[in-house]
């Protein structure tokens, strides 16, 4: 290269391709419109929606044995209701609104600790939470749709039987009219009460799922609280029983199943049943337990998504 030649610098090679991509321009519906869609997902996969029949088998037999009985009493009501006109009939056997969940509510439990895991640990196994969180929709809208989707699950199963238990008697009636308008106040506190069960259990069961990604992990933890909160009020109570201390049968009101039994009572107007609850605390003072309670595993829910790195 001579002094005269031109001094060319090399400049990198490449193009520019125009590949079609645009600005989205259509409607954005905001967070009540992602937390209603993560509802309707939470939902449909508590009861296996969208997934293969192995995924609808636990949810589905779950309610089956449930409703079972009360499915068992509408079959047979013409006979029952034969028995029990009888003067000096036992009625005792018989399920009814008040009763049901107190006989029949660790198959309630059960639903929870197989529905529970699945509503919540799979976004964490498979770590999807970021895709989440980056959106419109935040960690608590998060949580709380999980929440409202069991809660929603839980009360139709806890309903169903109502229904059945509904009909049932109003057919034992011979003036159908008659007896659905005086069977209707006595079923009607099964919705808000049936609804206190639905949340209580709901917030206490995604709860304690939502600090494990693993399924089995979940459902283990859940049934160990639910029985350690069980026995270890009973096993203080009587020992403070014989020791005299007057406080120990407080301890009950920290009990899941126990003050959800005990705040089903209220609702109805009955007293507790004596054989089942001792002490000195009344039916109002599980409703206030199961709603403290209820509030208390809702926050920590959402205290645990607050804190999960995503």
């Amino acid at each position: 290269m001579t002094a005269a030649d031109p001094v060319t610098t090399a400049t990198p090679a490449g193009s520019i391709y125009d590949l079609g991509y645009r600005h989205y321009e259509g409607k954005r519906n905001g967070r009540v419109y992602a937390m209603w869609s993560l509802f309707v997902e939470s939902f449909r996969g508590v009861w296996g929606f969208g997934r293969p029949m192995t995924a609808k088998a636990a949810p589905f037999i779950l309610l089956a044995l449930y409703a079972f009985a009360a499915f068992i009493q509408l079959a047979f009501s013409s006979i029952i209701f034969q028995s029990i006109s009888q003067p000096g009939a036992n009625t005792e056997g018989l399920f009814t609104y008040a009763n049901y969940f107190s006989r029949l509510g660790i198959l309630v439990l059960f639903f929870c600790v197989a529905q529970a895991p699945e509503v919540v640990c799979r976004d964490q196994r498979y770590q999807v939470l970021p895709l989440y969180f980056t959106r419109a929709m935040g960690r608590i809208e998060y949580a709380l749709a999980r929440l409202a989707a069991l809660v929603l699950a839980l009360f139709l199963v806890l309903l169903l039987p109502v229904v059945a238990l509904f009909v049932g008697d109003v057919l034992m009636k011979p003036d159908t009219f008659q007896a659905i308008g005086s069977e209707w106040p006595q079923a009607l506190p099964s919705l808000p009460g049936d609804a206190l069960v639905a949340l209580g259990m709901a917030s206490l069961s995604l709860a304690i799922s939502s600090f494990s990604p693993r399924r089995a992990y979940s459902a283990i933890g859940i049934v160990a609280y639910v029985l350690l909160m069980e026995a270890i009020p009973a096993a203080i109570d009587s020992v403070g029983v014989t020791a005299g201390w007057t406080w120990s049968d407080k301890l009950f009101a920290f009990s899941p199943i126990t003050s959800l039994e005990g705040a089903l009572s209220w609702f109805f107007g009955r007293s507790l049943d004596p054989e089942s609850f001792t002490g000195t605390l009344t039916s109002g003072d599980f409703v206030v337990a199961a709603i403290a309670g209820a509030a208390v595993a809702t926050a920590v829910l959402c205290f645990r998504y607050r804190r999960m790195s995503a």
